[in-house]
């Protein structure tokens, strides 16, 4: 029995054996060439790939690219080789992932992008708009404001009482209805104001009225309403090219124009706080810029001003009723004039 067992054992053994030299010998059971086919090498280097969507415009940075291997026998002109020789740049072309990187779709400057956006459109960044806002010398620090700081912008608006129906002024004028000495119905226009009771005549008038004697003095509050803005442009942004020249030996220089001081900002903000500027300059709202220090990202949380914020928190006394006053009256809020803000008449 155990030398049975041996037999079916050995025999078992010998059918492998001849499978296997079959399948090393002639390439396998479906017959073959009687050699495995040797895989000749490719020879490869790295270039720079698109590793994620890039619109035209938009800055390379270092998760927008990837280095991968490219076949030499396939050399095409302009291959980027360096990361460093992209990241950085900006994107002349849309770039789509898995592409190779040329050097004609990466550009230094905003302005060499194609038509798909401006210069400036090219420092806003991503979720916020630019707006131009008003200024002059007082609002704008004296001019200190320059590309790329950081300002907070500051808004001053004045408020009266209206009649919420009439949306008018007030108080309202009056029409009174009577029947004077002979039985006839009489109508009297007053300019309405406050009953009052107290009336030393009430047993012979109905009733009397204070009436104001002039309009209604507004009421000025400023606030914060843009805490953190980004200046993208000092002044007008103009395309307009000035042709110099250069003296020839002897000739006097030409006369130097001054340039015009700058009365407008361009500015990165949210969309939310664009849309307020917008309404508050409509408002003819005043605007201040205060500007902020360079790095500064702290959040202001500071409330509106009135006069009576004015007088508590900064323990302003209340001035007493007096039997003099200075000259000359001072009805308006004063604004200073500065001297050089005055023009001057040259003879």
């Amino acid at each position: 029995m155990r030398r049975r067992m041996f037999l079916i054992l050995a025999l078992i053994i010998f059918v492998v054996a001849g499978v296997i030299y079959i399948v090393f010998q002639f390439g396998g059971l479906a017959g073959g060439t009687g050699k495995a086919t040797p895989t000749s090498e490719v020879s490869t280097y790295n270039i720079v790939f698109v590793a994620q969507d890039v619109p035209a415009g938009t800055e390379i940075t270092n998760d927008s690219v990837i280095m991968g291997p490219w076949p030499r026998d396939l050399p095409l002109p302009g291959l980027m080789t360096e990361m460093s020789a992209v990241v950085g740049k900006r994107a002349r072309i849309d770039l789509r992932r898995g592409e190779p990187v040329f050097s004609s779709q990466v550009v230094e400057s905003g302005t060499l992008v194609s038509d798909k956006a401006s210069a400036t459109a090219l420092k806003i960044k991503p979720g916020k708009v630019a707006i131009a806002v008003p200024m002059s010398r007082l609002s704008g620090v004296a001019y200190a404001i320059g590309n790329g700081d950081h300002i907070m912008i500051i808004a001053s608006l004045l408020y009266i009482n209206i009649d919420a129906g009439f949306q008018t002024d007030l108080p309202n004028n009056m029409i009174l209805v009577g029947i004077d000495v002979e039985g006839k119905v009489t109508f009297l226009e007053v300019r309405g104001g406050r009953v009052f009771k107290e009336s030393p005549l009430s047993d012979v008038l109905l009733a009397t009225y204070y009436t104001p004697i002039e309009l209604q003095r507004p009421r000025l509050a400023s606030a914060i309403v843009v805490s953190d803005a980004r200046v993208l442009n000092v002044g007008t942004i103009s395309t307009a090219t000035v042709a110099v020249t250069t003296p020839l030996p002897g000739e006097a220089p030409a006369a130097t124009v001054p340039t015009a001081a700058p009365d407008i900002l361009i500015i990165e903000v949210t969309p939310e706080e664009a849309l307020a500027i917008s309404f508050i300059i409509r408002l003819h709202a005043d605007l201040t810029y205060a500007l902020r220090s360079a790095g500064d990202t702290a959040v202001f949380s500071v409330p509106s001003m009135d006069l009576k914020r004015l007088m508590d928190d900064f323990k302003i006394d209340l001035p007493p009723n007096l039997s003099y006053g200075t000259v000359p009256r001072i009805d308006m809020p004063y604004l200073p004039v500065l001297g050089n803000d005055v023009p001057v008449e040259v003879r």
